[in-house]
């Protein structure tokens, strides 16, 4: 938590100034250079002597936003072509107090330009009208999920997985979920009809707070085939699966694994300025060998033929190139580094390297790992200086991004092939263990003594991939830190998540839900679940087949899941009876509509949508008078409404708003809208970010979900709705607020 000033400060004087005065410096004041870092990293080769002045001096550029377009292909390709079409043109050769900035442009590498560049000033931001709406537009769209703000190099790692539907997909690190969600996208990439994918997706972050934070980064996707999990990385359980149809258990292993390890950061300057002030010798030195031991863990529960990609955001060979001929020298022939200079092919990146520098705190460099003065601080291990056979690891093939190729951030990419099965080795380092204790010439027999022990309990730790804590040098700074324990942990309180029960087919809200939705026979029923263990089910969810198997292995218990499952159904208690009691969550109703019957189903077109965009609780007689006695006659609840553009009879008419535009704007595709009926009045079910990002594509104008109405959600709707007896406004049937996820029983700790 943040530090408390104390109460006897009072006054305007005092802390408040002191502070002030700590923190008035801005980025762009501080001082963008280290003589430490800048020696390092000259003494490391990353680049040619001609070349380094372009490189030193583009670390000190501000870095330039980027953006990824998220969600299936079909809808994403309406988010981009909304951008090239109806914002870039806009935006070209725009001028303001003698400023002129390049628009918006697809970066060259990512597939069908669904990643973007933005380098604008922010004087550009507040006075150009054209440039202030494409901001508004990227801020809406980032709000409903359409768009994701996430740095050019952080999206290379999960195209190098070369991700199938198929796979099962193992995310070791993966807060804040931005490569959890490109991974979702290619887990669905082909999704088929009335078909749900075999692959699995598990998104796991060794920081609780944080896990929760991939939920909300992957909401808007959606997927049955995503679970999200609360482990140390290092430790993630072996276990074994529910049996398959054939009655076998088969491993808990991945075809892919993402390994994005921790690390000192040192390659993000660009993005973190602080990094300039902070950078000292000894910053990667504590965290080499956790990026062993994770890069080792994810290799062990990699099937053979599977590929595991490690990557930092690190310049340091000791987090990088060491790592990955630490992990090659132990797997011993059965992994091997994958030549990807195929793949993206125009990523501009430059080779591993060969051979590095390793530095004591005090910026000395020491040759091998027998020469470390016994003064030197720090725990060093052999692993962290180049093998000696390092030139038979084909380091060559790691990818290193530097800024100045094609003005991004800095980045480390190294991708791994499990050629045979990983069998864990021991190397007992007894010998180099004695040689370090040689050389500490101030040390007693008996400490001596202590730090064999040590280290050879380290190793030990280490190679059997067991979680090991790592001891920072007094005084040292902690770059990475071990999450805090909330309160209720320090008084001995266990965290528990809710259960995962699944519904038997006879279940009778099962049987409501498939008789009133018309839900196809062929269905998987089975794979519906709740999390609660009362009489009366509130909400149910739906998960893939792959993620059942994990949740019914009699090995669960090793498994901290902290959320799975799409939000399908919610139970809505309402004044009016209804024959159906449960309303279709907007979150599953993508996926959930190919197996509805068209018993609950409306085709409507441009003019009825439109009506439900601009009014909060319309009354059936408000829509056109071919509807009237459909909707009149319709059974009070949940329907859904569906819009298919191509239908639309007036189409080819130019839209109002977007130039060279159909009159759907920018909606291509098909959707489908979740609707509650009352006795007189319709309720779309969309919160105001969705809402406002439809309204925009359609070239509308369109009212806030009625739960942000000035007034009150109730008080709008009584005005809107009839007044007869006899009336209920869809208003106080049903609530539009977004479906809350499910709450811990311990509330984990605020930090400040």
């Amino acid at each position: 938590m943040g530090k408390r000033y104390s109460r006897k400060n009072k006054g305007n004087a005092g802390p408040r100034k002191e502070r002030d005065a700590n923190t008035s410096s801005t980025y762009h004041e501080l001082v963008r250079e280290n003589a430490m870092l800048e020696e390092y990293y000259k003494a490391q080769k990353l680049v040619s002597e001609e070349e380094w002045p372009t490189f030193w001096n583009h670390l000190k550029v501000t870095l330039p936003t980027t953006f990824r377009i998220t969600g299936t292909r079909s809808h994403a390709a309406e988010i981009r072509d909304t951008v090239k079409n109806a914002f870039v043109p806009h935006l070209r050769d725009i001028s303001v107090d003698g400023v002129i900035a390049d628009p918006p442009r697809p970066l060259a590498w990512y597939p069908d330009e669904f990643g973007w560049h933005f380098d604008v000033p922010r004087t550009l931001l507040k006075k150009s009208a054209e440039y202030a709406k494409f901001h508004s537009f990227l801020v809406a769209e980032t709000e409903v999920g359409n768009i994701s703000r996430q740095e050019a190099v952080s999206m290379i790692p999960p195209l190098l997985l070369d991700v199938k539907p198929q796979h099962w997909v193992m995310d070791m690190c993966a807060a804040p979920g931005s490569k959890t969600a490109q991974i979702i996208e290619m887990v669905h990439a082909n999704d088929q009809p009335k078909q749900v994918p075999t692959g699995l997706i598990l998104a796991n972050d060794s920081d609780y707070k944080r896990s929760h934070m991939l939920i909300h980064q992957t909401k808007r996707l959606q997927s049955p085939c995503l679970m999200v999990t609360n482990h140390d990385a290092t430790m993630m359980p072996t276990m074994k699966l529910a049996p398959n149809k054939e009655g076998e258990s088969v491993p808990f292993e991945f075809d892919r694994v993402l390994a994005d390890v921790p690390c000192s950061g040192d390659a993000t300057l660009r993005k973190n300025p602080m990094v300039w002030k902070n950078w000292t010798h000894g910053g990667a030195m504590p965290l080499h060998q956790t990026q062993v031991s994770i890069l080792q863990r994810g290799v062990q529960l990699l099937k053979v033929g599977g590929r595991i990609v490690y990557s930092t955001c690190s310049f340091n060979p000791m987090e990088n190139e060491a790592v990955v001929a630490e992990i090659l020298n132990r797997a011993n022939g059965s992994l091997e580094l994958v030549d990807v200079s195929h793949e993206l092919p125009e990523l501009k990146r430059r080779p591993g390297l060969s051979d590095w520098k390793v530095f004591t705190r005090d910026g000395k460099i020491v040759d091998k790992f027998e020469d470390v003065p016994a003064d030197a601080g720090g725990k060093f291990i052999a692993s962290m200086w180049p093998p000696k056979n390092a030139a038979d690891l084909h380091l060559e093939r790691c990818l290193r991004i530097y800024p100045h190729l094609q003005d991004t951030g800095g980045f480390f990419v190294a991708v791994f092939k499990k050629t045979a099965p990983f069998v864990v080795p021991n190397p007992g380092r007894a010998a180099a263990a004695a040689a370090r204790v040689e050389q500490s010439k101030a040390s007693t027999e008996t400490e001596e003594t202590t730090k064999v022990e040590a280290t050879e309990s380290t190793t030990d730790s280490i190679s059997t991939g067991d979680k090991h804590k790592l001891d920072n040098e007094e005084g040292e700074k902690e770059v990475v830190k071990k999450p805090r324990m909330s309160r209720a942990e320090r008084f001995g309180v266990v965290r528990k998540e809710e259960p995962f029960l699944f519904l038997d087919n006879n279940n009778a809200d099962i049987q409501l839900i498939s008789n009133f939705y018309g839900l196809d026979k062929e269905f998987p029923t089975d794979q519906f679940l709740v999390r609660s263990e009362g009489e009366k089910n509130k909400t149910i969810y739906f998960v893939s087949e792959a993620v059942k198997s994990i949740l019914q292995s009699e090995e669960i218990h090793r498994l901290k899941v902290v959320n799975t499952g799409v939000r399908t159904f919610i139970r809505q208690d309402t004044k009016t009876p209804t024959d159906c009691s449960f309303r279709v969550n907007s979150e599953g109703i993508g996926m959930m509509r190919q197996f509805f019957s068209s018993a609950r189903v409306l085709s409507v077109q441009l003019p009825e949508l439109t009506i439900l965009l601009q009014n909060p609780y319309p009354k059936t007689s408000q829509f056109a008078e071919s509807l009237q006695e459909t909707l009149t006659n319709w059974p009070s609840g949940c329907c859904l409404f569906e819009f298919d553009p191509a239908l639309e009879p007036n189409k080819d008419e130019p839209n109002p708003r977007w130039e060279g535009q159909g009159i759907t704007g920018f909606v291509k595709g098909k959707m489908v809208f979740p609707v509650w009926k009352a006795n007189v009045s319709f309720n779309l079910l969309l919160n105001k970010e969705e809402r406002r990002s439809l309204a925009m594509r359609l070239g509308i104008d369109c009212v806030d979900a009625p739960h942000v109405i000035e007034g009150g959600a109730k008080g709008t709707a009584a005005k809107a709705a009839e007044t007869t007896d006899d009336s209920t406004p869809a208003s106080e049937d049903v609530s539009t607020e977004a479906s809350p996820m499910p709450v811990d029983e311990v509330e984990p700790e605020a930090t400040a």
